[in-house]
């Protein structure tokens, strides 16, 4: 208990840097989608009303639940800038405290839900800029020239450093990502406000059903026999913690309910749920199958709602917005292989020649290269949590890939991203002690005969 309460003081303490951080000026509201959409909501003066009709802009979105955050806003502080940016501030760190919850009841492990939150929280503030990849580069290459140097082991310490090169180019480089900018997407842009309260109800849904899962599950055990150590015999399969253990699940469906009210975004929450499922599974867990019909079925709910409270056919702001061809696969690789992005720029650099060899360009791609790869290899250590942080940050993206980009589209992605980046650390580590042990040295081999042996007939 006491290592939980240490690490959610460490995730408080990081949402403080961003509540000093929150925004104030009065260009907060100078926005032009955030000035018609407030004169809308002003006008109508009925806030219930956004349930069966297209929210204020008008632009065939079904967002109710987030509008009623403007709405609440703009009975609160009318024209004060600063109360909307207090709302922002506090919406960003409820996601913060939220992701921290969720990591804890699918993980069970402190440091590793405090460092996911932390390193969220930090990539609200932007400073990570302060961490220039190209540096980092060299600095890897110096390490690995004089371990050869030395005479260290190169084998154990060079995928030390490539991981560790590559989850920082998780937490620094990735720009198109959203990284290092999803605060001033979310913080200081009001209407960027409709993804963080989705990822509220999203991160909440998340959580509540993770807990469901870690409290009711019973685990997978293996019968005892009778060559089953006495120490082992009395295992049995855990059973459930409560009868009202369901309520937990009951939460995650009221949650996806208001995600999917608040954000397009949502309709990517029925299948990260069900990723979460498969990670209980495959860490032993008996899910229960049975509640993930309820969140597909939500979906088809909002589906038909939307069908019916909006017009039909595409907007024009949306016509304007789609997108497909390079763009698209560009996205979708930021997230899948980083390093296969910057391929057209190696090839352009070979067209140099020879003189391409006096550039830091291709040797920082083929660094880039190799860290990507060796980490995604090493990752198979710790394969369950890291495929499960990875794949959640593709499903929750995938289909925003296919329109222009903003900021505030990888908030979501990038709080379950932080699985995936936290536990290539807790590798990094693991390869360090490794790296650091004494080496394992072989025997002499025994002269045959051995000395002072009687002679066999």
């Amino acid at each position: 208990m006491k290592r939980w309460i240490g690490a959610l003081v460490a995730v408080i303490a990081s949402c403080i840097p961003i509540f000093l951080a929150r925004a104030s000026n009065p260009g907060l509201l100078a926005d032009s989608d955030t000035h018609v959409l407030l004169d809308a909501i002003r006008a109508r003066n009925a806030p219930f009303s956004w349930f069966i009709s297209d929210w204020p802009l008008q632009n065939h979105f079904y967002r109710p639940v987030s509008t009623l955050a403007f709405e609440l806003d703009n009975r609160l502080y009318a024209s004060n800038a600063a109360g909307y940016g207090l709302t922002n501030t506090l919406l960003c760190i409820a996601c913060i405290l939220l992701l921290f919850w969720f990591l804890r009841e699918l993980t069970d492990k402190p440091i590793l839900a405090a460092s996911g939150a932390v390193l969220f929280a930090f990539q609200h503030l932007g400073t990570q800029y302060a961490l220039e990849t190209p540096l980092l580069g060299i600095a890897v290459l110096a390490a690995v020239i004089g371990a050869i140097r030395h005479g260290k082991k190169v084998n154990l310490w060079a995928p030390v450093f490539l991981v560790m090169y590559y989850t920082t180019i998780e937490v620094t480089g990735m720009d198109s990502m959203g990284v290092g900018s999803i605060g001033s997407g979310t913080l200081g842009w009001l209407p960027g406000r409709t993804a963080t309260v989705m990822t509220v109800f999203a991160l909440a849904a998340m959580a509540s059903y993770a807990r469901y899962e870690r409290l009711g599950a019973t685990k997978n055990v293996e019968i005892a026999t009778p060559l089953t150590p006495p120490s082992t015999r009395s295992t049995k399969a855990r059973l459930s913690a409560s009868k009202l253990n369901w309520g937990w699940a009951a939460l995650a469906m009221i949650c996806v309910a208001g995600a999917l009210g608040s954000y397009e975004q949502a309709v990517m929450l029925p299948a990260v749920l069900l990723a979460t499922a498969v990670v209980f599974r495959f860490r032993g867990s008996r899910v229960r199958w049975g509640w993930q019909a309820g969140f597909w079925s939500l979906l088809l709910v909002y589906i038909v709602i939307r069908k019916l409270c909006l017009p039909s056919g595409a907007s024009g702001y949306q016509l304007q917005q789609f997108r497909t061809g390079p763009g698209v696969r560009l996205s979708l690789l930021n997230y899948l292989l980083p390093f296969a992005n910057s391929v057209k720029g190696f090839l352009t650099n070979i067209e140099l020649g020879p003189i391409m060899f006096l550039t830091a360009a291709p040797y920082m791609f083929i660094l880039a290269m190799s860290a990507n790869l060796t980490a995604f290899y090493q990752a198979r250590r710790r394969w369950i949590l890291a495929l499960g942080g990875y794949g959640m940050s593709f499903i929750a993206f995938l289909p925003m890939a296919w329109v222009k980009q903003f900021p505030h589209y990888s908030y979501w992605p990038m709080a379950c991203r932080s699985l995936f980046t936290v536990t290539l650390l807790w590798v990094a580590i693991d390869l360090s002690v490794t790296a650091c042990s004494p080496q394992v040295q072989q025997a002499p081999l025994r002269p045959d005969p051995a000395p002072g042996s009687l002679p066999h007939l």
